[in-house]
């Protein structure tokens, strides 16, 4: 079964979190004297500090989309070079042996524009042996070794950008994963001392007691009220 992936346990932004994660760290060095009789030593802030730098350590969402963008990319330059050259060797052996001759068909299936890049990865394995065995006869089509040699270079290329797209979005999905668990971690930890905060100062000072008031919203202020 698929592990379902993480999901974030708070409406506020990643920026919001962070800000007001740092915010209170200032904040309670304020009121150190009044955390600590809560339990918020020299260990707990260590911990909490750790909490948000694993978060800052972490690249952005879209950061990581952007490098995934990039070896799409590459992916796609590759598949396209490949593509060419292919046509090019299918149309020398039309020309040679005629479309529908079982000589031509050896060559695998001309609808490169459509596969998929798996099967185009095998396709054109397909086409290199096809070649290979061919190569006298496509000759005065233009055929050399050295065509050969290029389609199997050029579909080496391809396959490894193929593997690296998959990597990098396997790599891309481990990070998000671990970046969300960081994140609710870290948003916890911010509520259980917000919670202290409002409870220390709800009776005893007002500006205290509202610098601990999370809202839950992606920018962090009070919600809007629908004007009626």
């Amino acid at each position: 079964m698929k592990k379902e992936m993480a999901t974030r346990n708070f409406n506020l932004t990643d920026g919001v979190l962070k800000q007001k994660a740092d915010e209170f760290l200032l904040l309670m060095d304020r009121d150190a004297q009044e955390f600590s009789e809560r339990g918020y030593n020299s260990a707990a802030k260590t911990a909490y500090m750790a909490a948000i730098e694993v978060v800052n350590s972490f690249s952005s969402d879209e950061t990581l989309e952007g490098e995934k963008m990039i070896l799409t990319e590459n992916k796609n330059a590759a598949r396209r070079i490949l593509e060419k050259s292919m046509r090019t060797i299918f149309n020398m052996a039309a020309n040679k042996f005629g479309l529908q001759s079982s000589q031509y068909r050896a060559f695998g299936p001309g609808d490169i524009s459509q596969q998929p890049d798996a099967e185009l990865a095998r396709t054109y394995k397909v086409m290199v042996k096809a070649a290979n065995k061919t190569l006298a006869d496509l000759s005065s089509e233009g055929l050399s070794q050295e065509n050969i040699t290029a389609l199997i270079d050029q579909g080496t290329l391809f396959d490894e950008t193929i593997d690296a797209l998959a990597e990098g979005i396997s790599d891309r999905d481990i990070a998000t994963e671990s970046r969300v668990e960081a994140l609710n971690n870290l948003y916890a930890l911010l509520s259980k001392y917000a919670g202290i905060g409002q409870d220390i100062f709800y009776e005893t000072n007002e500006a205290k007691y509202n610098d601990y008031v999370i809202y839950d919203t992606p920018s962090g202020m009070p919600p809007e009220v629908p004007v009626v």
